[in-house]
C-alpha cells in the first residue's frame, strides 16, 4: 500500500471533519478532535480553511460545563443547491435545495409542453431565471434534476416512451441546449422515490407506489432505485387489473391506472383533490362511497404487488399529502381480507408529504454525489 503524502493526508482529515460536522449538524472543534483522533491544531487548521472557503461557519456558543464555552461550527446549508424541475403536460414546477434536502425556492410556471424548440428555449429560459433569481454565484449551483413523465433509456440521454406527453425522442442534448447549468433526465416516479430514499433513510427494500394524478411505481432494492435491464421497472400503472376492463391512456384495457389513478376521484362538481377530501373529510356522502371504491380498487392491486416482493409499501405522490392513519389501516384491513396470503404485520406507510415532492427528488442525486466526492477545491 502506498503511504500518503502529507497533501493527500490533509485532505484527507479535511474531508472527515467536513463529513462529521455536515452528519452532527452543531459540533465543536474539540469534539471533532476528540471523535476523529486529530489534534486540535490539525482540526483548527481545517476548520479555518472550511471557513475560508465558506462551507463551515460559527454559529454561537455550547453551554458551558464549567470551562470556557465552545464555539458551534454547521455546515454552511447553501454553500451548495441543486434544482430540480418537474415536468407535465402544462407546467413547470422548480425547487432549489440545500445540502440538506430542504427547498429553499419554488417556482411554478403554465408551460404546455411540446417537442419543439421553442417549447425548449422556453424552458431554458424559464429555468435560467429561477437560477438567477437565487443570487448565488454559479459555481454554488450543482446542476438541474428534470423529471418528466416519460421512459428513458439506460443511459438517461433519450426518451424512449412519453405516451402522456409526447415526448418520445426527446434527448437530454434538448433540454441543455438552453440551460446554464449542467442537467440530466429521470423518470418523475423515481425522481419521488429518490426523494423518499433521502428523507426516510431507514428505507431499504420497499415499492414506492405514487398516487398521483396518473399512477406511478419505483422499485426500492437495498436503498437504491431499481432500474430494471431496459430501465422500465416499477411500471405498476400498466399491470393488468380487469381484462377488457376500463380504456387506459396506454391504448390497453384494464391497466391499474385505470382505476387506481388519482384522477378518478375528480369529476366536474370535484375539480381538485384539496375539494375532494375537504368534502370526504366533512361527510358528503358521494365522495365517501367514490373513496371507499377506489380503496378497494387499489388494494387489489397493492395484494398482487405485496404478494410478488414481500416488502414495504409506501403510498406518496398528490393523494400522499391527504392520507390518514385511518386510512391506511382501511386499505389493510381490506387487502387482508382478500387473501389468506395477505401478510399479518403492518406494511403500507404514507411517504414524505412535500408538495414539490418530484422537483426536490431530480435534484437530490447532485446533492448526494457533492457529499459523497466531497472536495473544498479552491477557494472561491
Amino acid at each position: 500500500m502506498a503511504k500518503q503524502t502529507a497533501s493527500e493526508i490533509h485532505d484527507h482529515n479535511l474531508n472527515r471533519i467536513y463529513r462529521l460536522t455536515y452528519q452532527t449538524g452543531r459540533i465543536s472543534r474539540i469534539a471533532l478532535a476528540e471523535q476523529l483522533g486529530l489534534s486540535l491544531p490539525t482540526v483548527s487548521q481545517a476548520l479555518k480553511q472550511l471557513e475560508e472557503a465558506r462551507l463551515i461557519e460559527r454559529n454561537g456558543l455550547f453551554q458551558s460545563t464549567g470551562g470556557r464555552k465552545s464555539i458551534v461550527y454547521t455546515c454552511v446549508a447553501n454553500a451548495r443547491v441543486a434544482v430540480g424541475v418537474q415536468i407535465s403536460e402544462n407546467h413547470l414546477r422548480l425547487a432549489a435545495i440545500d445540502l440538506y434536502g430542504t427547498v429553499i425556492k419554488r417556482a411554478a410556471h403554465r408551460c404546455p409542453y411540446a417537442h419543439r424548440p421553442e417549447y425548449y428555449q422556453t424552458f431554458g429560459r424559464l429555468v435560467n431565471e429561477f437560477c438567477q433569481s437565487l443570487n448565488l454565484s454559479p459555481h454554488r449551483i450543482l446542476g438541474v434534476g428534470i423529471a418528466i413523465k416519460s421512459l428513458l433509456s439506460a443511459d438517461h440521454m433519450t426518451v424512449t416512451q412519453g405516451i402522456r406527453l409526447g415526448s418520445a425522442g426527446a434527448t437530454l442534448s434538448d433540454f441543455a441546449a438552453c440551460l446554464n447549468y449542467p442537467c440530466r433526465l429521470i423518470h418523475d416516479v423515481d425522481a419521488a422515490a429518490e426523494a423518499e430514499i433521502w428523507f426516510s433513510p431507514d428505507i431499504v427494500n420497499a415499492l414506492y407506489v405514487s398516487l398521483n394524478y396518473d399512477l406511478g411505481g419505483s422499485l426500492i432494492i437495498q436503498g437504491q432505485i431499481h432500474r430494471g435491464k431496459e430501465y422500465r421497472s416499477g411500471l405498476i400503472e400498466h399491470m393488468c387489473l380487469y381484462p377488457n376492463g376500463r380504456k387506459c391512456y396506454c391504448g390497453n384495457r384494464g391497466c391499474v391506472s385505470a382505476y387506481c389513478s388519482a384522477h378518478v376521484l375528480l369529476d366536474d362538481g370535484v375539480p381538485s383533490f384539496e375539494d375532494f377530501f375537504q368534502r370526504l373529510r366533512g361527510g358528503e356522502a358521494k365522495c365517501g362511497e367514490i373513496w371507499l371504491n377506489y380503496l378497494e380498487q387499489l388494494s387489489i392491486a397493492l395484494l398482487s404487488m405485496h404478494m410478488l416482493l414481500d416488502c414495504d409499501i409506501i403510498l406518496g405522490g398528490a393523494l400522499g399529502r391527504f392520507l390518514t392513519i385511518d386510512d391506511v389501516r382501511l386499505l389493510q384491513r381490506t387487502i387482508r381480507s382478500q387473501s389468506v396470503f395477505a401478510p399479518a404485520s403492518d406494511f403500507i406507510r404514507i411517504g414524505h408529504t412535500e408538495t414539490d415532492i418530484f422537483s426536490c427528488g431530480a435534484a437530490i442525486p447532485y446533492i448526494r454525489e457533492y457529499l459523497a466526492g466531497f472536495s473544498p477545491g479552491p477557494i472561491p
